[in-house]
């Protein structure tokens, strides 16, 4: 769906579950405002802003960053217990 066809009237009503402004409003907003001014249709000028939006929401890169350094504290752990490294050798 090219981004000019998204209709966000109907999106985030920029309050939060508690009251008050939504943790991920601002970027809401900020992508919103993006948008007024993209000039492509892909939306590429405001895509690290949509990232930024869609980040808060989902915390996919936080995700991946907690499970490599979960797999880089294992790799330690195994390392300091004589276990070797990533290559079989001590």
């Amino acid at each position: 769906v090219p981004y000019h066809n998204i209709q966000y009237n109907r999106m985030s009503s920029g309050f939060g579950i508690r009251g008050g402004i939504g943790r991920c409003y601002p970027f809401f907003a900020e992508f919103r405002e993006c948008l007024k001014t993209e000039t492509s249709i892909t939306g590429e000028n405001c895509q690290p802003i949509r990232d930024d939006y869609f980040e808060c929401l989902h915390h996919g890169k936080e995700y991946d960053l907690v499970k490599k350094v979960h797999a880089q504290a294992a790799l330690n752990e195994k390392k300091a217990a004589g276990g070797g490294g990533e290559d079989g050798h001590h």
